[in-house]
């Protein structure tokens, strides 16, 4: 009988040993280009392609074009904690945001990042839950990370937390809105104006009875100030909503489908019915529409219903549903040109409050007869 060779072949491909597998890791990593190769091939100093890196406006733009060719051509990787021993900086940027669920927050951190990894920075994202105190507790680890610059979603925070980026000199922005007695840098919109023009349409279209379907104000200016929006609104119209006619989630952990679902029934089998519902997202206005068609009520010939946002669903749902777009891209975007702006040590300004608009569909139409 011959001898079989798979005992041999077992040996082959058994696996290395810790050692081995260490030996290995340090040999890729010696074959690894270095910073020096990439100064070799762009034929500069090594201290050129280290201020390149951290200083980039400092080198001629003929010689950052021959170390991002080196680099390129080495396919090399800086060493990001020997680059911060260096410069002191982490190149990174954080942003709390309140939530990862929705759809337009997307957008946005999208378009943040998208426009700082341009200058070669990279984006820690946190959720604060809409809870000031953990959005100060994510905050604040992120600036013991040594974060370079912060991003936060809303403004409702505990003082503490300006008060320590104020005394570490750590450049901040809020983005999306801002609390109306607030003088901190920010990249938004009038949630007040995005309000009242909503409701000044539908007022154009003949309703004087409205409902309202929003979700939770707590520890949110942005949703305070559209709810006030409506009323000062109305009232200037000597109009007002019905308590039957108002419903505003306790808080963040309620369901919005079925909360908005069964406020708009109860309010649609209350005497009077409200003729037009103003939803504080798009969410809660689609909810809406299924609960109409579920009790046979033709919108908007029985009911206007609005929402806010324009979600991407908005102009697909039948009927197509009547919104305010914002600026979200345009956001993240001025927001991180604002903090490049602030990292570099320029004196940099945010741009004035950005424009909303009234995206009007087929849920909303004139008050019924």
């Amino acid at each position: 009988m011959g001898v079989s060779n798979d005992s041999a072949g077992d040996a082959a491909a058994s696996p290395q040993t810790e050692s081995e597998m260490l030996a290995s890791a340090n040999a890729a990593l010696t074959a690894q280009p270095l910073l020096a190769d990439v100064a070799r091939l762009a034929g500069v100093s090594t201290a050129t392609v280290s201020r390149f890196l951290n200083e980039p406006a400092k080198v001629t733009e003929q010689t950052r074009a021959k170390v991002q060719a080196a680099i390129t051509q080495l396919d090399w990787v800086p060493n990001a904690a020997a680059r911060s021993l260096v410069s002191r900086r982490s190149y990174a940027v954080g942003a709390i945001v309140p939530t990862l669920q929705h759809e337009k927050f997307h957008q946005q951190l999208q378009a943040f990042q998208a426009r700082l990894g341009v200058e070669g920075l990279a984006v820690f994202v946190a959720c604060s839950s809409y809870d000031p105190m953990e959005g100060y507790r994510q905050a604040r680890g992120m600036i013991a990370r040594g974060v370079d610059a912060l991003a936060l979603l809303g403004d409702d925070y505990p003082d503490a937390l300006f008060e320590l980026l104020e005394a570490k000199g750590i450049p901040y922005v809020i983005t999306f809105g801002r609390r109306a007695d607030s003088q901190r840098p920010c990249v938004g919109f009038e949630h007040t104006r995005a309000y009242e023009l909503m409701t000044l349409r539908l007022l154009q279209l003949g309703h004087s009875r409205f409902g309202v379907i929003f979700q939770s104000q707590k520890d949110n200016s942005r949703v305070e100030a559209r709810l006030k929006a409506i009323t000062d609104t109305l009232a200037r119209n000597g109009l007002a909503v019905r308590p039957q006619h108002l419903a505003v989630m306790a808080d963040n952990a309620t369901s919005r489908i079925p909360f908005a679902r069964a406020a708009f029934q109860r309010m649609m089998n209350a005497d009077p019915a409200p003729t037009a519902i103003i939803c504080g997202n798009d969410a809660l206005a689609i909810a809406a529409l299924l609960e109409a068609k579920e009790m046979g009520l033709e919108v908007p010939g029985a009911v206007s219903i609005s929402g806010f946002d324009d979600i991407e669903l908005a102009a697909h749902f039948q009927p197509a549903l009547t919104t305010i777009r914002v600026p979200d891209r345009q956001m993240g975007e001025l927001a991180a040109e604002y903090l490049i702006d602030r990292i570099a040590g320029k004196a940099a300004e945010c741009p004035p409050m950005l424009d909303v608009s009234i995206i009007e569909r087929d849920s909303t139409g004139p008050a019924p007869a």
